[in-house]
């Protein structure tokens, strides 16, 4: 990969952490307005963290495979499954970054982030595939 790759990739790690936190706290947000409302605020700080938990694991996995897959499908001379690789790096030292690196090495930080592993690998090989099934001559 190109050092120019390689800045992208940090760029758009950093769009998909915000986009990732801001999602979370929308999902928090809703679930203390309609499904478990009337509670004070400290009560939601505590409890909401296992519901922004689950939300990065699916939709942050999801954005993760989104990004990775509009990467690849951008710039089909890029290699995609690296870029998707390194993308999840970048997403994970900035995640970890965010918070001082406090209670970031845990057995359920680590599934997180194997799932995004996933997530950014299978979002590269899927444009690929794509890619090739569209116009052979392709990488």
């Amino acid at each position: 990969m190109k050092p120019v790759d390689s800045m992208k990739a940090a760029g758009t790690a950093a769009a998909v952490l915000i986009l990732d936190v801001l999602l979370a706290v929308g999902v928090v947000y809703l679930w203390a307005i309609y499904i478990n409302p009337g509670h004070p605020r400290a009560y939601y700080a505590s409890a909401g963290v296992p519901i922004a938990r689950l939300s990065t694991r699916i939709l942050g996995t999801a954005l993760i495979f989104a990004a990775s897959w509009w990467s690849a499908r951008r710039n089909p001379e890029r290699n995609a499954v690296g870029f998707g690789v390194v993308l999840v790096i970048y997403y994970a030292l900035m995640d970890g970054v965010s918070v001082g690196f406090q209670g970031f090495f845990t057995p359920e930080i680590a599934i997180t982030i194997l799932l995004k592993l996933a997530a950014g690998i299978a979002g590269g090989v899927v444009a690929v595939r794509l890619r090739q099934a569209t116009h052979p001559s392709t990488p």
